[in-house]
């Protein structure tokens, strides 16, 4: 066993660890943090990815005895910088409104990899995706989108002005969501109960934009962000016909 103070996300926890316990048991069982999921349990996939000193490691395999000397350790939970999808780190909002998720599983850990490739390159090649990705594996097959919320993610961070695929918000330099116009204003919704599966919110989606003043939806199992006409609703409205549709938010 062995004293260590970790510093995870900018905040010291001082405890006892077995030798051979790994990070991720470490945050997970004794610290009560979900801050990465756990895949394959041998280094193999990476959905268990952190950042330690700015560098992708898995948590599984890494030792929490050895992370004890002042080394920062950053998880997802620390990337989000404000509420709502303007909150959002842009690898965050990229990977959400991009499609670059399937089951979740793996989605932190490529989302820890990409911030790290990120800081590393800011304009990466196709090639360069692949390699500083190539310990990240996506058993649902997303790569393409993945690839497209990576750049899309890179082009923000630049400072360029950007629209996701899956969504009519446009994100400016700063990172916030422009401001309504008269064309139409959105607004991001968290399901009272979510939805079973991600594979349920498609036919929900497609049953709003039948809806006379719906522009665009997009989102989760959890969430909804829902662009309308300011001319036919108000967000009363809308969470009405999210209502009578079987679907309430908060």
């Amino acid at each position: 066993m062995r004293r260590v103070n970790l510093d995870i996300d900018g905040k010291k926890y001082d405890l006892v660890v077995d030798n051979r316990e790994s990070l991720w048991e470490t945050m997970n069982f004794q610290l009560g943090l979900q801050n990465s999921n756990l895949g394959c349990d041998r280094a193999q996939c990476g959905a268990c990815a952190v950042l330690v000193d700015g560098k992708a490691v898995n948590g599984c395999t890494v030792l929490s005895a050895r992370m004890g000397r002042g080394q920062k350790i950053t998880t997802v939970a620390s990337l989000p910088k404000g509420p709502g999808l303007a909150g959002l780190h842009p690898v965050q909002r990229a990977f959400w409104l991009d499609g670059g998720f399937q089951c979740g599983i793996c989605t932190r850990g490529f989302i820890m990899s990409t911030v790290a490739l990120l800081a590393a390159n800011p304009k990466p090649t196709t090639a360069q995706i692949q390699e500083g990705l190539a310990g990240n594996i996506c058993r649902c097959g997303e790569y393409a989108k993945i690839y497209t919320a990576v750049n899309t993610a890179a082009a923000e961070m630049r400072g360029e002005k950007v629209t996701h695929l899956a969504s009519a918000i446009v994100v400016n330099a700063t990172g916030s969501e422009a401001a309504p116009t008269a064309s139409g204003v959105s607004k991001e919704f968290t399901f009272t109960n979510p939805l079973d599966t991600i594979e349920s919110f498609d036919p929900l989606a497609e049953q709003l934009k039948k809806k006379d003043g719906i522009l665009g939806v997009s989102g989760s199992e959890r969430n909804i962000t829902i662009k309308w006409d300011p001319a036919k609703l108000d967000e009363t409205k809308v969470r009405t016909i999210l209502s009578d549709l079987g679907k309430p938010v908060r």
